[in-house]
């Protein structure tokens, strides 16, 4: 739930950068981030806020993209300077995907394999990410990896879970290769051989230091909310059990369903979209079982009816569970050890 997301503010300084270089006048934007040191998050919504905000001053295309591509390693904070200590790329982002939360609270970069290319995608469910978000991420990870070997090398394909834009040759020519939209995940893939490649950087006492800082502050982040930790294990249960209900899931919680709906409101949510967000995680992780058939998959998920799980899995997607599932399979993904 992006209310309850937070972005580095080092990352944010992208921001700035790009205002500086395109010499942009744009007041509102750099009083937003007056307030916020480069150690201290923000909430990711006034991040895109503030991307959207740029849009109207500067419309461009591909402007996520654009401003992505003004990232530097200082611009990912603890984590870029660790991984700019490291002896090679495949070190440096095995302590990127460690330290990922740092960077954006609920980041989960998934890594597979498959012949001579690796692929590196991430956020599954972010369906109302903004798509200037989308290309920002995309991009700044492109600059972190080039910076870091020192070689402008392109990736081998990048796709964006959003439509396809107007001028999609814009987008291939800022990143140097294929651009594929509609995709279900942000994805990005590049030959194996780059992992390889050194870090003229590389610093093994600075890599520690910068390691126990990262440590330190991965165990400083705040936990989950106990209330919606509960609640979404509860929702898992009763989609399982056939019920679930705001009833039954405030019977589980030994609540009324009036004090259910207030913790519910306190935290700013709606319960038919929290079912939706759980539902919608649960269907693609089961979506990538072979062994389940879409009917089966409908049933866990507490549907009485295929046809309303695909219906609601289109919403949720803009894709079919068929068409999500011939998706996965022809990725072929293989996790590395």
């Amino acid at each position: 739930m992006s209310k309850d997301v937070y972005i580095s503010c080092a990352l944010a300084e992208t921001l700035r950068d790009y205002i500086d270089k395109n010499q942009l006048a744009a007041p509102d934007v750099l009083e937003a981030l007056a307030p916020y040191s480069s150690s201290q998050r923000m909430p990711i919504l006034l991040f895109w806020g503030l991307l959207e905000r740029l849009q109207v001053l500067h419309p461009v295309p591909a402007l996520g993209l654009r401003i992505g591509r003004c990232a530097k390693p200082q611009h990912f904070g603890v984590v870029g300077y660790l991984a700019a200590s490291c002896s090679g790329l495949g070190q440096a982002l095995m302590r990127y995907r460690r330290f990922q939360s740092l960077l954006v609270s609920n980041l989960d970069v998934q890594v597979s394999q498959r012949g001579t290319v690796i692929r590196y995608s991430w956020g599954e469910g972010e369906h109302d990410t903004i798509p200037l978000a989308s290309e920002f991420g995309v991009a700044a990870f492109v600059n972190l990896y080039q910076a870091l070997i020192g070689h402008d090398i392109a990736p081998i394909a990048i796709e964006i879970p959003y439509a396809r834009p107007p001028q999609p040759s814009i987008y291939e020519a800022l990143m140097g290769c294929p651009v594929r939209f509609e995709a279900p995940r942000h994805a990005l893939e590049i030959p194996a051989s780059l992992l390889a490649m050194r870090i003229a950087s590389s610093d093994p006492y600075m890599r520690g230091l910068f390691e126990q800082q990262a440590q330190a502050m991965l165990a400083q982040q705040p936990k989950p909310d106990a209330f919606l930790e509960q609640l979404q294990c509860q929702m898992m249960a009763a989609l399982q059990e056939g019920d679930p209900s705001a009833a039954a899931l405030a019977d589980q919680m030994n609540c009324s369903l009036r004090t259910f709906y207030r913790q519910l409101a306190d935290h700013g949510l709606r319960y038919r979209v929290l079912l939706a967000d759980v539902r919608f995680k649960l269907a693609r992780m089961y979506l990538a079982d072979p062994h389940l058939s879409l009917v089966e998959v409908a049933l866990l998920l507490g549907y009485s009816e295929q046809s309303a799980f695909s219906r609601a899995f289109r919403a949720w997607s803009g894709n079919t569970p068929e068409r999500y599932r011939r998706h996965l399979q022809q990725s072929f993904p293989s996790p590395l050890g």
